[in-house]
């Protein structure tokens, strides 16, 4: 072979060795764009993802049934709440909704400000007192669950105010009826008492007992109790030894009840 070949060979080999370098460098320029790119992708997928408050993760739950409020559980990493102010209680009267002999109690652990305990309250309850508690065949208990924050644990304690007045439920219903996000203002203290007087509680005391955290303690101790059971999502019911998570459907509760009526009927 002459040199000139020699030579046009070597250039040649050495344009296709550059060329494949070059190809292989944009490739992976390429890849590492797309990498880039999906990386951006998945943060910005995770931004829009449930909200982490304090350790606390909600999460969406259960099947559709009076709209997405009505099944959302707040599914989160159980945090002590602060400690409550000095010289609160923290033992109250339990809050109880029906006949001392009903057959069946329905323990209910719910936050005001949680939404889908606000969509089981207005929507759900109602039918469960219709057509069980007023027959005095259940009674409702409730219990604090209160975690999204201080104007939950504010509310709670309004609420015990309320009750020792006997208006317990009533106040319930309010702050239910009133829900407005989340630590924005709607359960201020001043929101609280207007709330009292909607329901002309007697003032001084009511206020009293709202700006001394007077139950804050006995919230706290709800608190606690939830810990124990290992509860984490918000609104739990304990109907007899079966947990029912999220704003059910009233069938899912209508069965958990006639279950334990129709054992009560057996055993007689």
């Amino acid at each position: 072979m002459s040199k000139r070949s020699r030579s046009s060979g070597a250039r040649r080999d050495g344009r296709t060795a550059e060329t494949t370098q070059r190809v292989a460098h944009e490739a992976a320029q390429q890849g590492d764009t797309q990498v880039r790119s999906r990386g951006r992708s998945q943060r910005a997928g995770r931004s829009r993802g449930p909200a982490v408050k304090g350790g606390m993760l909600r999460a969406l739950a259960l099947p559709a049934i009076l709209g997405a409020a009505m099944v959302a559980v707040a599914v989160i990493a159980l945090t002590a709440p602060g400690a409550p102010a000095g010289g609160t209680t923290t033992t109250a009267p339990r809050p109880v909704l029906g006949a001392a002999t009903a057959v069946v109690e329905i323990h209910e652990y719910a936050d005001f400000q949680c939404p889908s305990c606000g969509a089981f309250s207005r929507s759900i309850r109602p039918l469960i007192v219709e057509a069980y508690v007023d027959t005095g065949l259940a009674r409702i208990v409730w219990h604090d669950f209160a975690w999204i924050g201080s104007e939950s644990r504010a509310a709670a304690n309004a609420a015990r105010c309320a009750g020792d007045q006997g208006q317990f439920w009533e106040y319930h219903d309010l702050l239910y009826e009133n829900q407005r996000g989340e630590n924005q203002g709607a359960f201020s203290t001043t929101n609280l008492k207007a709330f009292g007087g909607q329901l002309a509680l007697a003032a001084g005391s009511f206020e009293a007992c709202v700006d001394s955290g007077t139950y804050s303690g006995a919230v706290q101790a709800d608190f606690a109790d939830v810990r124990s059971l290992g509860l984490t999502g918000t609104p739990t019911f304990i109907i007899g030894g079966q947990r029912i998570v999220g704003a059910q459907r009233f069938e899912v509760f209508q069965a958990a009840i006639e279950a334990i009526l129709g054992a009560s009927a057996d055993s007689r």
